[in-house]
């Protein structure tokens, strides 16, 4: 019987393949590189290292450039051209006039708005070289702020929004009463206190007192002890949400319409409504107002009577999502105003239709017809010292901002 000496387990010994030479080429070359970047000079780390920071302190830079430009001074120039044809009719009580055409410059208004370090702001504003706005701003913290000049009474849906903004070519009869026939709105020379809150609806109180005025134009100064002539008006705003405007505003208003300084008050409640930011289109400003005035003197020999008032204006943008971007918009305007609350026949209506269109915030153009009817038993002077008729009205407009 043969025995077989147990076998020695060695490792095989493999000669090395043209695929398996290959392999081992691929690794010694890797290893030949990363030997060779390990024996690399120090100082091509250190300048990597130095080219890193010197970004660094260039985006710092930068920062604290932009902060300081945010920070220092800002000036901003602004302006707006309003070029208008337009042809009328009017009832006047010697008989109708024939249609009238006129051309006209109806705005040519240019503004300056300077901001120092968000401490310090004022706005001056010029149109066809008279004064239209002009007042410096100064923020008192905790939401608070404090504007002194000549400004806009904080009255008003439509009267608080620029004539660019809204799609009418004008604000309508109604709003030339409130503001020339009752002294109720406009430009004065005043000085406001506004508190702005962070909370739900953002809340903002607004309180204005404003030199009064006269009915035959001008600023009326009055006797201290009788209130100094000064018109007051405190105003709460909500906003919900940026689509959704309320407020109520409450004002007392010194005002002389001939023989003498007396004092008025009024009530109005607001409302303003814009969807384009969700792509709905609708745009919307109202209000109603009532308080007293002078206008019953000469029909009902009472200086002091209540008023009624409403005006309403709504748009459907289509387009016009981003600026300089096409739109076009057709609008309907209304107002009503009834002088003396409880006589029949003296009140004053003004409708206006139309369509506008062009580059958003850049230039549009207006088409727009207006009646205005006032019935027969109306105030005179319901301008101020114009009377009111019947009259019916077709306008074209241009305009273009900046």
């Amino acid at each position: 019987m043969t025995m077989r000496p147990h076998a020695v387990e060695t490792a095989p010994v493999i000669a090395p393949t043209r695929r398996t030479s290959g392999r081992i080429s691929i690794v010694a070359t890797a290893i030949a590189i990363a030997g060779g970047a390990a024996a690399a000079p120090a100082h091509a780390d250190d300048d990597a290292t130095a080219a890193t920071l010197s970004d660094k302190k260039k985006e710092k830079k930068k920062a604290k450039a932009a902060a300081k430009q945010k920070k220092g001074d800002t000036i901003e120039v602004h302006g707006r051209v309003f070029a208008r044809a337009s042809a009328a009719t009017e009832e006047t009580p010697v008989g109708t006039t024939p249609w009238t055409g006129a051309l006209s410059l109806a705005s040519a208004r240019i503004g300056v708005d300077y901001q120092w370090r968000e401490q310090v702001r004022v706005k001056a504003s010029l149109d066809a070289g008279k004064l239209r706005d002009a007042f410096v701003e100064i923020p008192l913290g905790h939401g608070l702020r404090v504007r002194a000049g000549r400004m806009k009474l904080p009255i008003g849906a439509l009267e608080q929004t620029s004539a660019w903004t809204l799609p009418t070519i004008d604000r309508g009869l109604v709003a030339d009463v409130l503001a020339d026939g009752l002294g109720m709105t406009g430009r004065r020379s005043s000085i406001e206190l506004r508190w702005r809150g962070a909370g739900a609806g953002r809340p903002t109180v607004t309180v204005t007192a404003a030199q009064g005025v006269r009915t035959a134009g001008g600023e009326q100064a009055g006797v201290i002890a009788d209130g100094g002539g000064v018109t007051v008006a405190a105003r709460l705003e909500l906003t919900p949400c940026p689509m959704y405007r309320v407020a109520v505003v409450g004002a007392s208003r010194a005002l002389n319409y001939g023989s003498g300084p007396r004092r008025y008050w009024s009530a109005t409640v607001e409302a303003e409504v814009d969807l384009t930011e969700i792509d709905a289109g609708l745009r919307l400003w109202g209000d109603a107002s009532y308080g007293s005035n002078h206008l019953g003197v000469n029909l009902v020999s009472d200086d002091d009577r209540p008023f009624v008032a409403a005006e309403l204006t709504a748009g459907y943008r289509i387009g016009g999502a981003d600026t300089g971007a096409r739109y076009v918009e057709p609008y309907l305007s209304a107002g009503y105003m009834n002088p003396i609350a409880d006589h029949k026949r003296d009140e004053v209506v003004d409708v206006m239709v139309g369509v506008a269109g062009g580059l958003w915030k850049r230039w549009r153009a207006q088409a727009q017809f207006t009646y205005d009817n006032a019935k027969a038993l109306r105030p005179p002077g319901l301008l101020g010292l114009i009377d009111v008729n019947d009259r019916m009205e077709v306008a074209i407009q241009l305009g273009a901002a900046f």
